[in-house]
């Protein structure tokens, strides 16, 4: 009979059940704690680029998840979840982030503490998805201005094969900053450390194992190692950071996963007389050859059947056509150019906004508009992104966008809350001409908040001045969604005024 399994599924059988016989002294307990982060709603498994077969994503994670449970013994496992687990991919963004949820109830999440992006949906729903959870949602360092905890609860003590475990969440600082202001409000997040250290000093005499699931980073992880020596593990997120083995800082273990359920975090510890006295810890990678976990599976299809139901449904019709052809869109202002730009600023209340024509791929045509649509004109997963500009920066970019009129040019800008000119005749970088924020003459020393896509604002397209920006909100908001929210209320939607760019003859 051929074996199920291949020869690098062997080798990890191999490498933990070699782990499971060791001798352990009778009076030693063990620990499995498995760990992944910033899976970013990859339920399925994917293709990086550069490679050539798929990899990561939770069916496959389900799998190992179960293996290793059968090995050692449920009551000996711990599953963590740190954080930037239900935003990113349609099959969340587009149903609040729930299909992750019911999967990682379906696994048996121990624990979860919220990363950055959870917040993109908002408060309300958030608070919707820590309701559906099967498992402790943990964010000790977020509360209401009154004190109350956002989740309710911050941190957990439970018996995992008769180890006491205690585990503190806590997230990143920096939220409200990476995220949109809005669905932050009235929340306060509190400086993390000085909040591991409070409830480091109360719980560490009650457990044996002290771990802090994090969303804060890794180079915030080696700090809060360094400042609180009470803790015996920190399971990491939001920085991406791949460690093939664990790392000790101060006494401290930590370990972080990389992204996409890539991989599962392992380690193993051996406890006696309530102290960690061995421990092997390194990554398991989730390789296209360990089978697809068919619970995990039955319910991706249920919500990718959603999926397609929802970009079937018709949010609105115009009667008009929306011109997103590339030879257009790349050398000159449009009608969904406009749109678009509209949108954005509208979004996030900013003085200007500016997106970049290469990256809207498809006309909208009269009729009715599904969510396809819209989702074909912006296939790319944009999100937006605020900034502060001095006028003179502003006029820069502008120039940097008409450069090489009349060719095309995908960072062609299209624009909201500006007008100028341009005489294409004129050598480049002495183009643009008459430039007006709202109708009033830029001023070249005046800060202006600019809205933008996340691509424009890292740089992309050349854009080098807004790496000099300020960032004041990078939201995690996808453009799209925006687009599809707008004209769902607007229902029948309407021509932007136009005569933003003049081309001079």
């Amino acid at each position: 009979m051929r074996s199920r399994f291949s020869k690098s599924r062997l080798v990890l059988v191999v490498v933990l059940a070699a782990l499971l016989t060791v001798s352990l002294p009778l009076w030693a307990a063990e620990l499995i704690i498995l760990h992944n982060n910033d899976v970013h709603s990859r339920l399925e498994s994917h293709v990086p680029e550069g490679a050539e077969v798929e990899q990561g994503g939770r069916v496959r994670l389900a799998t190992l998840v179960d293996e290793i449970r059968a090995l050692y013994g449920a009551e000996k496992v711990l599953l963590l979840d740190a954080g930037d687990a239900i935003h990113g991919m349609n099959i969340d963004n587009l149903f609040g982030g729930l299909p992750s949820i019911e999967v990682m109830n379906l696994m048996g999440y121990n624990a979860f503490v919220p990363g950055n992006h959870e917040f993109n949906y908002g408060q309300e729903v958030l608070l919707q998805r820590i309701k559906d959870a099967e498992f402790p949602v943990l964010a000790a360092n977020v509360t209401y201005a009154d004190g109350s905890l956002f989740t309710g609860t911050s941190a957990l003590i439970q018996d995992f094969g008769g180890v006491k475990v205690g585990i503190i969440g806590l997230v990143a600082e920096e939220t409200p900053i990476v995220t949109h202001p809005k669905n932050v409000e009235g929340l306060v997040f509190h400086e993390p450390i000085t909040i591991a250290k409070l409830l480091a000093e109360r719980i560490r005499p009650r457990v044996d194992v002290l771990i802090v699931l994090s969303h804060l980073g890794y180079e915030k992880d080696v700090e809060l190692a360094k400042a609180v020596p009470e803790l015996d593990v920190i399971v990491g997120g939001h920085s991406h950071t791949e460690l093939p083995v664990v790392e000790e800082v101060n006494g401290v273990i930590l370990a972080q996963a990389h992204e996409y359920a890539n991989n599962l975090g392992f380690l193993h510890l051996e406890v006696e007389d309530g102290q960690i006295v061995r421990y092997n810890g390194f990554l398991i990678p989730v390789t296209a050859d360990i089978p697809e976990h068919p619970g995990v599976r039955a319910v991706i299809d249920y919500w990718n059947d959603q999926l397609q139901q929802r970009l079937d449904t018709v949010v609105g019709r115009s009667d008009v056509s929306w011109n997103g052809e590339r030879a257009f869109v790349r050398t000159s202002e449009t009608n969904l150019g406009n749109l678009v730009a509209d949108v954005i600023r509208a979004a996030v209340g900013s003085d200007i906004a500016v997106t970049n024509g290469g990256g809207i791929r498809a006309s909208i045509h009269p009729g009715e508009i599904k969510v396809a649509d819209i989702y074909n004109v912006l296939p790319f997963d944009n999100t937006l992104v605020v900034v502060e500009m001095m006028g003179m920066d502003i006029i820069e970019a502008l120039e940097f966008s008409v450069r090489l009129l009349p060719e095309q040019n995908g960072g062609f800008l299209q624009v909201s809350g500006l007008t100028f000119e341009v005489d294409p005749k004129a050598q480049p970088g002495g183009r643009v001409i008459n430039v007006k924020v709202n109708g009033e003459r830029i001023a070249t020393s005046k800060y202006y908040t600019v809205a933008t896509n996340d691509f424009l604002a890292a740089g992309g397209d050349g854009y080098d001045v807004f790496l000099n920006a300020k960032l004041v909100a990078e939201t995690g908001i996808m453009l799209r969604d925006v687009m599809v929210d707008y004209i769902s209320a607007q229902q029948v939607v309407e021509e932007p005024e136009g005569g933003r760019i003049i081309i001079l003859e």
